[in-house]
Order: structure tokens, then sequence, then C-alpha cells
């Protein structure tokens, strides 16, 4: 990471076959093409690569161990376009405003510089906190944050979103890094914090969006957070990662008892809103 952003553009050939990535439809024949040109765009090499995303922010992505920085380097609209729309809806509505994100298993930070393009779009200001557990990840995630110029916006916090303060056992998968998650058989050991004492040290007085995809975990942290919220910081939009066979559905069942609406479910993921409040 001691290459400062530019070291590592792709080539103008890989620009190229990046540029027909992103002329793909959306949709499985989209993906099936993807595949075919991913190796001649470089996202097959093992090595990273310095681009520009969401047409303002840059970012190092290293597609070859990470799905979300593969799909963002060669089809960006393959990448959760559907959340990403509403949650750019929302932050359209923001002009002359601050939107405030929190971004639980931030990754490599791509959510939160999405919201941080779409709020400069919108004349908006940004304020988030991105909560990353894994070291590697949340070096990549504060490399992406300086490129962009962001550091007056978003606070990064490395710990592991948990229920209590300690430390947890986390299992780091190097072929997917996204993958990773708390696992009792981890091997690595992480600082844990309730995701409410994060929002205080962060100094939220509301939250507009969250976004909460923690590979399982999420249940524990959002029971949590809700019993410890007061209404006021209770996010108005939840991006949240459902996939995972009886976590994730907890998750989205104690946003239910506590007055949201699902808005959208998609194959991974399920959007909902305080149904006492509009977002934006």
């Amino acid at each position: 990471m001691s290459e400062p952003f530019g070291a590592l553009s792709p080539s103008p050939a890989q620009e190229g076959f990046r540029a027909l990535g992103r002329c793909l439809p959306a949709n499985w024949a989209g993906r099936k093409a993807a595949s075919l040109l991913l190796g001649p765009a470089g996202g097959r090499a093992r090595r990273a690569f310095d681009v520009t995303v969401f047409g303002t922010q840059k970012a190092r992505l290293h597609p070859y161990d990470n799905i979300c920085e593969k799909r963002v380097y060669l089809t960006p609209q393959l990448w959760d376009p559907e959340e990403r729309r509403l949650l750019g809806d929302v932050i359209s509505k923001f002009g002359g405003r601050t939107f405030r994100f929190v971004d639980v298993g931030a990754n490599a930070g791509l959510y939160t510089l999405f919201a941080r393009a779409e709020t400069l779009r919108a004349g908006a200001a940004l304020k988030a906190a991105c909560v990353e557990a894994d070291p590697e990840m949340a070096t990549r995630l504060q490399f992406n944050v300086a490129a962009s110029g962001a550091q007056d916006d978003v606070e990064i916090f490395e710990c592991a979103a948990s229920e209590r303060e300690g430390t947890l056992a986390f299992a780091v998968n190097p072929d997917s890094r996204g993958l990773s998650r708390v696992d009792p058989a981890g091997a690595l050991m992480v600082r844990a914090r309730p995701l409410m004492a994060i929002v205080e040290d962060a100094k939220f007085e509301r939250i507009d969006a969250m976004k909460l995809d923690i590979e399982g975990h999420e249940t524990p942290v959002v029971q949590g957070f809700l019993k410890a919220a007061a209404k006021a910081l209770r996010p108005t939009l939840v991006i949240l990662e459902t996939s995972h066979a009886g976590d994730g559905p907890g998750a989205a069942a104690a946003f239910f008892g506590a007055g949201y609406a699902l808005r959208l479910k998609t194959r991974r993921n399920a959007v909902l809103v305080r149904a006492d409040q509009t977002p934006g």
C-alpha cells in the first residue's frame, strides 16, 4: 500500500476491456460475459489496480480476492444495483444538508464511496462511520478514503460490531475477503464493540442510512443496537444482508419488531425503512 494512488493504473488494453465490461447488461447474460472479460481486463492477475469509481471517487481495487472489488472494477452495474439505486434516490433529496451513513462491515469502503459520490452529486455533505474488523480490509478502506480525499467525511473504526465489548475470534478467508467473519473457529482475535458505542463515539445525532453486511453476525448486533438506541437514533433506511440462513433473517425480524417495513428484497439483501419516516 506504499505506492501513491495512480502507481497501479490498468494498462490501456485493460482499460478497454473494463469499458466493455461497463457496457454489459445487468442480467445473467451480462454476468456470463463478464467472466470472459475479467482475465483480459487484469482481474485474474494477483495485483491491485488504481481506478476511479462512481464517477468521482478513487479506489485501489483487488479484483482477485474480493467479489465486490471485482464487480466494481469490471461491472459496477452488477454490484447491488437496486440497493444502490434506492440509496442514491434518498441521498438526492439532501441538497444543502448532511447525509449521515453508518457502514457496518465496510469492507474496502465501496458503499461509503458510493454514498460520497452521490452526496457530491446532490450538493450535500457526508458524515460516515465505517466499521471493519479484518485488518487487511481496514487497510484497503483507509487507503481508498485517503485517495478520495474523504478523511474529513469518514471515520473508520477497526473492530467488529457485536453486542458487547470484548474480543472475538475472526476467520479470514484469503481467497474471498468479503466472506471473512466472526467465527469461534477463527485464528485471529479482533476487538469487539457494541454498535451503539461506535455510533456514540462518532457523535451521530441521527442516522439517515445504515448498511450491515457482517456475514451472519447481524442478529446480535442489531438486537443490541435497537435495545440501546433512542428512537431518534434509529436509521431511517437500512440495507441488510439476509443471505445467511437463520441469522440475517433474524436481524430483519428485529427491525420489523421495531417498526420497520420492507422496501426491497433481493437475493442477498433486504432494504428496510422506518414506517414513521420518509427517507430524505
